[in-house]
């Protein structure tokens, strides 16, 4: 019997100008506070920075990408079985810019090459944001960003994504890591057109407003839904 195909999972905001959420008023807010197998800290679903105000100059674009190596019983986007084709050479593709920099846990800022950037993206490490940009992007502004949890790094972020094309934060998961995406440009059209443009055998990989999947069972969906049923309405396979 053959082995049930990965699955990719790109959830997007754009633009990610958002109204406050407040628990009172908001019935899914206590649910996501609650419920311990939505990666917690998974800045596509709550904890926007940009959320309190709405200020067109605040305008961000975020995506989250997670994955599911179903074969193996193992969740995360790092533990997909053939990560350079199914994200790596996607992002390095329609995001990549020709500067690469990161910064790790003891705030050192260094410049990457693309090889070494490709590395990261599978395997980010102590790795606190990985930035790629026109140009090189000043140490100061990347470590800034780098100290504190995107969510809670408006000012900060704002000042990096001045400078950069695109901002990507690792998230812990249940198996490796996902990574969390900011820019101040859209980025949903031009990764998808990426995952079409590089099919992958083995990996189904598929484009999600983050608005749907505010619960476990839509997060989850992959893991969810019987294999031969209908997609949801919201999920687009590309």
């Amino acid at each position: 019997m053959a082995d049930p195909p990965d699955t990719l999972k790109y959830f997007h905001k754009e633009p990610a100008v958002l109204e406050p959420v407040v628990s009172g008023r908001d019935p899914d807010a206590r649910r996501r506070q609650e419920r311990s197998d939505v990666p917690p800290d998974e800045a596509i679903l709550h904890g926007d920075p940009f959320e309190t105000e709405r200020n067109e100059s605040a305008t961000v674009y975020r995506g989250y990408l997670a994955g599911t190596n179903h074969a193996q019983g193992r969740v995360g986007l790092t533990a997909l079985r053939r990560p350079v084709e199914a994200f790596v050479g996607p992002i390095l593709e329609a995001l990549g810019g020709p500067w690469w920099g990161r910064s790790g846990p003891d705030e050192q800022v260094e410049a990457l090459s693309p090889d070494t950037a490709r590395r990261v993206l599978q395997e980010p490490g102590a790795t606190r944001v990985l930035v790629t940009a026109d140009a090189p992007v000043p140490d100061d502004v990347i470590a800034e960003a780098a100290v504190q949890e995107p969510d809670r790094a408006r000012p900060a972020l704002s000042a990096l994504l001045e400078a950069a094309q695109v901002a990507l934060f690792p998230a812990s998961a249940h198996d490796g890591h996902d990574w969390r995406l900011w820019s101040a440009a859209p980025m949903r059209r031009r990764l998808a057109g990426a995952f079409r443009d590089r099919p992958v055998s083995g990996t189904r990989r598929f484009v999600i407003p983050a608005a749907k999947a505010r619960s476990e069972s839509k997060f989850y969906f992959d893991m969810w839904r019987p294999a031969d049923a209908d997609l949801p309405g919201y999920v687009e396979e590309v």
